[in-house]
């Protein structure tokens, strides 16, 4: 087995380069690679209702007998976002685990730009809806994704984060109870240090964690607020410093996106031994969430 191995701010992206070419021989072995995810067992069941007595259309569609939804094999999932084909999305998602620039990848594959941030935001959402905290992070705001009415209200102020490494493994912890006033409110009546890169704000020890972490305009009230303090026990934390290289490469993250982009960090550091594009296969292939259904 041959597999190129990526070194990135101290996080390996492995992809194993002769299982790759094998899949993307064809459109037709692409699209069977992604049904093993969607499919258990390769059998088919509605996906409005569960009900496994379906009926066989010209077109090659499906439709339920018992509440009549018609659908094609990765309809409701995030695969079916983008109008790629499924040799596209392998090799959208090679070019993603291995980080290149979105305006790369669009010169590589020939597609739009607009088209590549488009699937490199259904890639983060996917990856999002397979957190333990997915339904607090809708809760607060973040859009699930195709199928669901967009947010009305844009997202000034990004939901608190906590951060917790332990054995090797990040977790980024959703923390409703706390806003982002709330840590410039720590900082400046109970003197918590604070540092920031970019817009992200990232605090000392708070309870349990390691840091809190947030972005937004609410942390950054006045010009005379500094959030530069220095040796904060998190900067020696190996997940935290690949995720501050990769938030610093970024240039700018906006608070709507900021949770978006911070669960990537942690799914990347944790599948940091792993071929990443099974990873992202299995979060593209999930149904998209729909909370309110």
């Amino acid at each position: 087995m041959y597999t190129i191995t990526i070194r990135h701010w101290e996080a390996m992206t492995k992809i194993n380069i002769i299982s790759f070419n094998t899949l993307t021989f064809s459109e037709k072995s692409a699209r069977r690679f992604f049904l093993d995810f969607c499919w258990k067992n390769h059998q088919r069941y509605c996906p409005a209702c569960k009900n496994r007595k379906l009926y066989h259309l010209a077109d090659g569609r499906r439709r339920c007998g018992r509440c009549g939804y018609t659908f094609h094999d990765f309809s409701r999932r995030y695969l079916s976002r983008c109008a790629f084909t499924s040799r596209q999305w392998l090799w959208f998602l090679k070019l993603f685990a291995l980080d290149i620039a979105p305006a790369s990848i669009a010169a590589e594959m020939e597609v739009s730009y607009a088209t590549i941030l488009k699937a490199a935001d259904t890639v983060r959402r996917a990856i999002v809806a397979q957190a333990l905290d997915a339904g607090r992070l809708y809760d607060a705001g973040i859009w699930p994704g195709p199928g669901n009415p967009l947010p009305t209200q844009e997202i000034v102020n990004a939901p608190v984060f906590g951060i917790i490494e332990l054995g090797g493994v990040a977790i980024c912890d959703l923390l409703p109870d706390l806003r982002a006033e709330n840590l410039l409110h720590f900082k400046l009546n109970f003197c918590l240090k604070t540092a920031s890169v970019g817009q992200v704000v990232y605090t000392a020890p708070y309870k349990q964690y390691l840091a809190l972490v947030s972005c937004g305009s609410g942390l950054w009230p006045a010009r005379y607020i500094k959030h530069a303090d220095k040796r904060l026990p998190v900067e020696a934390s190996p997940f935290w410093s690949f995720a501050k290289q990769r938030l610093r490469q970024m240039r700018g993250v906006p608070a709507s996106h900021f949770p978006l982009y911070l669960k990537e960090c942690e799914l990347r550091y944790n599948s940091r031994n792993e071929d990443l594009i099974p990873v992202l296969a299995q979060a593209l292939c999930a149904f998209v969430p729909r909370p309110d259904a």
